[in-house]
């Protein structure tokens, strides 16, 4: 709105709110005393004019003064009556400017202090949704690292995995082999030797043995061959404990998702033959509705608990690594049941 055009539409305002509160007023008249309706009016017009400027004030006061003399004061028809509507006449005038002024004034100093609390309370929610989105930024490169680092561990482990069956194990078969004919090759009338020999050979299928059990503990060969179920179910032929296993996937699932499988199936029976004197283990893995579940259960003592640094703790990172989620549920002497919920996509994108 344009300077002249405000001007304009506050000094009608000024000339026409008086007139239309005394012809409001009007009915009124023969029930109320005249001093009264003064204070309406001169209530009103202030108050419409608060936040005008001081000639439409002027204004005001002079058709508030002129409204209430030409519809109140022609009934005084004695001196006092006259002098009584000479002395509203004057307050009004004097009074509507200087209480439109006040009034304009506290208007004027509430609406600074409402714009005042306003521009701060917009300042305090940019600053929180500032801090909202560095947090939030903190978590993500959190998250992503913690996965990288996962992602190189299995990397690394897959390497030594390589190395110790390309590498050490295959030296260790070709020397067993070799005794093998060094022993058949001892003549019958060295009956000491041919033992010494036996006992060496067997001492190097133990060890080959145990160099297989770690190789497959490192990282399993089967794993990246034939996948998880494959894997799973060459851990259940080398249980001490009956094992129930029940696998639900079609196809294969990405590298990282089957590691962070396995691994969570490993380390939970792997804390139910040390901890929970289990007589029996039901493993369970599900591929539905965008979920990988991952759940083993035993008939053990029950009583696992994350937060006394057992096991628990390092499947909890890797599960959370991921994206997924880790639940316990171990009341003492009912067995433990653990359930893992992984994203069965790329989860290191």
């Amino acid at each position: 709105m344009s300077v002249r055009l405000r001007q304009v539409t506050w000094t009608a305002a000024a000339l026409c709110v008086p007139v239309a509160v005394s012809v409001a007023l009007l009915p009124l008249r023969s029930h109320v005393d005249n001093v009264l309706v003064a204070v309406v009016l001169l209530a009103v017009s202030a108050a419409a004019l608060a936040r005008a400027e001081w000639p439409p004030r002027l204004v005001a006061a002079a058709s508030a003064a002129l409204s209430f003399n030409f519809f109140y004061a022609q009934p005084y028809d004695q001196f006092a009556g006259g002098v009584q509507a000479i002395e509203t006449t004057v307050v009004l005038a004097v009074a509507v400017p200087v209480l439109a002024a006040w009034v304009g004034r506290l208007s004027g100093q509430e609406a600074a202090r409402e714009k005042a609390l306003r521009e701060q309370a917009e300042r305090t929610a940019a600053e929180l949704a500032e801090r909202q989105r560095q947090v939030e930024r903190l978590a993500a490169d959190l998250t992503a690292s913690r996965r990288r680092i996962v992602a190189a561990g299995d990397e690394m482990r897959r390497r030594i995995e390589r190395n110790l069956h390309d590498g050490v194990q295959q030296r260790l078969v070709t020397l067993s082999l070799r005794l093998r004919g060094v022993r058949d090759g001892v003549p019958d009338s060295l009956p000491a030797i041919r033992d010494d020999l036996d006992q060496m050979a067997d001492a190097l299928a133990e060890t080959l043995d145990e160099l297989r059990d770690l190789a497959r503990g490192v990282h399993p060969a089967i794993l990246a061959e034939a996948g998880l179920g494959s894997a799973l179910r060459g851990l259940a032929r080398r249980s001490a404990l009956p094992v129930r296993l029940h696998v639900h996937v079609d196809g294969r699932l990405p590298a990282e998702s089957e590691a962070t499988a396995y691994y969570v199936v490993s380390e939970a029976f792997t804390n139910a033959v040390k901890h929970a004197s289990a007589s029996a283990v039901d493993i369970g893995v599900e591929a539905t509705e965008g979920i990988l579940t991952v759940q083993v259960r035993d008939d053990g003592v029950g009583g696992a608990d994350a937060s006394r640094g057992s096991g628990l703790t390092g499947i909890r990172d890797r599960v959370e690594a991921v994206g997924g989620t880790l639940a316990v549920h171990s009341p003492l002497g009912s067995g433990t049941v653990l359930t893992a919920r992984l994203p069965p996509g790329d989860p290191f994108g």
